[in-house]
């Protein structure tokens, strides 16, 4: 089963759609999961990080640096093998809506743009997400989303916005059983795939004076109608 507790969109064009209707492609599931297995495999991993970080300090091309971490990580890692999920998850179109969608920038703790996009908010039970490392995939993905909560908390502290973000880390923490982060929920390139070098000086500054990139996911989406931010959902494995 697939919840989506808060709406979550593909692009800003909208989901795509097929002969059976408007559906989610299988890649914005499985990047959510990528993302999650790479920051907690790196962060685990010393001898992994170091590997990770001599690539990231060799002035990488842009378009090719999240493609060849998840490489590095999945070579020695390959959690992900051999994964169910269904090519085409399709959604309800009676619970897409086409909302105003604004840009909250963390750092000036302000709205920056806004533009309108579709998105779905609701439950999927007839989705099956099926591995034999589903519990290697479920501690990586708790991780990652309790990492990334924690550095919108620390974005979002003093702002209007905090009780919103708490109340996601306390969902993260109590209540979802595989919380994923899915979609177009930051207009950061890399989402949160590099997450975990942000924490890292000597990568981040490194990163940032040789190739002028911002590794770290500098603003989320939110949904001024329904007060929510976007793409936070579950997955909840069979009984």
């Amino acid at each position: 089963m697939l919840i989506f507790w808060t709406p979550t969109s593909f692009e800003k064009e909208g989901f795509l759609e097929g002969d059976n209707g408007v559906f989610l492609p299988r890649n914005a599931l499985l990047e959510a999961l990528e993302s999650a297995v790479v920051f907690y495999y790196i962060k685990k991993d010393k001898a992994l990080e170091n590997l990770v970080k001599k690539y990231l300090m060799t002035k990488p091309k842009l378009k090719e640096i999240s493609k060849e971490v998840k490489k590095r990580v999945f070579e020695k890692y390959p959690v992900l093998d051999g994964i169910e999920i269904p090519e085409k998850i399709y959604l309800d179109k009676n619970k897409i809506s086409n909302e105003l969608v604004k840009v909250f920038d963390l750092d000036k703790k302000d709205f920056t743009k806004s533009f309108r996009m579709d998105v779905f908010k609701g439950v999927l039970e007839d989705v099956k997400i099926k591995s034999d490392k589903m519990e290697k995939i479920k501690n990586a993905c708790k991780a990652y989303a309790r990492a990334l909560a924690e550095y919108e908390h620390k974005a979002l502290k003093d702002t209007e916005f905090e009780d919103l973000i708490v109340e996601i880390q306390n969902s993260i923490a109590n209540e979802w059983e595989i919380p994923v982060r899915v979609g177009h929920w930051t207009n950061t390139p890399y989402k949160g795939d590099l997450l975990f070098f942000w924490r890292v000086k000597e990568v981040r500054d490194y990163l940032l004076k040789h190739l002028h990139i911002d590794i770290r996911p500098k603003d989320v989406l939110y949904l001024p109608r329904t007060n929510e931010f976007l793409g936070w959902g579950e997955i909840k494995e069979e009984e």
